[in-house]
């Protein structure tokens, strides 16, 4: 009876969680008066134990996730780089939480459709989801009808990584360095998917360097994207480095860019040499407008794959999905996992991404000569 009395106490307001301090404190009173020296000892440690248990999540407002169960909406089909994270943190913040938290993949519209089911449901933490802050501020910048969320008011969890992206091309083409792309003598067939993160890096890099090319668009999911490559329905693809890794391990893509930092020990192996954007963009000379584009897409890249909540979550709740992802994310058994599937993990703190996607959309502007 004292334990429910006391949870209910300590989980009502910062006062609550004072008078429960109290409250504690006077039942150390009564056992250091009631026992020996030796057995105070004991009970004053035990306390210790209950106040530091308290403190990492077990009472309080985290006890409104026990025992729940929380939906993670995965914006693609099975198989994409957001699939790929969503069930690789799912069922760790699961335990962090005390919860079930089930992946459900909705894919359409790049990823806007499950984006908008996410943005759009009740804001109590139990529909979360992976959004595509890159390529969902290009569409905005382009006015691309769908989007019925506001990018800056989605309370973000989290982001796995700054997941680098790779530009791939046909094995055997001519294709055969970023250095020929930008020599191309007629234009590169890119196959893309419409409002995908791939979409505005496609755009950008290939209308600011001056790159002849043709865009299919008629893909809508990695997976697809994935199967018209391979069915050598195009040159070129530019896309998530974890959604296109297979390709380039089983030598059935070569790697001719990449846009972000490689961690991963596999990654290194397999992509030594291939140069990264920025590098490439030091070699060139552009205008000062297209310089800034091509910088603000690389910006928008790495934010393409971020944990976030409807609008509107309560703030007691957002910080224990925000401190249950970041545990998750320093646990050895996801590390392990993401090593074992070929995931970057360098773990972002959800107040540091909405700082991100605050300053990405003040600086978006560079990139519509290019994206509309």
């Amino acid at each position: 009876m004292f334990h429910n009395e006391f949870r209910r106490i300590r989980s009502r307001s910062p006062l609550g969680r004072r008078v429960a301090g109290f409250v504690i404190a006077g039942v150390s009173v009564c056992l250091v008066a009631a026992c020996s020296s030796s057995s105070s000892s004991a009970g004053a440690s035990s306390a210790t134990g209950s106040a530091s248990t308290s403190a990492s999540g077990s009472g309080g407002v985290a006890n409104y996730f026990k025992g729940k169960t929380i939906t993670l909406i995965s914006p693609d089909k099975p198989g994409g780089g957001y699939d790929a994270y969503a069930r690789l943190f799912a069922p760790y913040v699961a335990k962090e939480l005390g919860a079930t938290i089930n992946v459900e993949n909705i894919a359409g519209a790049g990823t806007v459709e499950g984006t908008n089911q996410m943005a759009a449901a009740a804001p109590n933490g139990l529909t979360i989801g992976m959004v595509n802050v890159g390529g969902d501020i290009a569409s905005l910048v382009e006015k691309q009808p769908g989007q019925t969320f506001n990018m800056r008011k989605l309370d973000y969890l989290g982001q796995p990584a700054q997941v680098p992206n790779a530009l791939i091309a046909q094995p055997g083409s001519s294709l055969t360095s970023f250095s020929a792309l930008m020599h191309a003598k007629s234009p590169v067939a890119v196959l893309d998917i419409r409002n995908g993160i791939g979409d505005m890096l496609n755009r950008v890099i290939y209308g600011a360097f001056g790159i002849p090319h043709k865009l299919d668009t008629g893909f809508q999911s990695a997976a697809s994207l994935k199967q018209g490559f391979i069915a050598k329905d195009g040159q070129t693809v530019f896309e998530s480095l974890a959604s296109l890794y297979p390709l380039i391990a089983g030598n059935e893509a070569k790697p001719r860019l990449i846009t972000g930092p490689i961690t991963l020990p596999s990654y290194q192996k397999t992509l030594g040499g291939v140069p990264g954007l920025s590098s490439e963009l030091s070699t060139v000379s552009l205008s000062a407008s297209r310089k800034a584009a091509v910088q603000e897409a690389l910006s928008l890249s790495n934010l393409s794959d971020d944990f976030a909540a409807p609008a509107g979550l309560p703030a007691s709740e957002l910080a224990v999905l925000r401190q249950a992802f970041s545990k998750a994310a320093s646990l050895p058994a996801l590390k392990a996992q993401a090593t074992k599937e070929s995931l970057q993990l360098s773990f972002i703190g959800g107040s540091s991404v909405a700082s991100q996607v605050n300053k990405a959309l003040a600086d978006s502007s560079t990139i519509a000569p290019y994206v509309k």
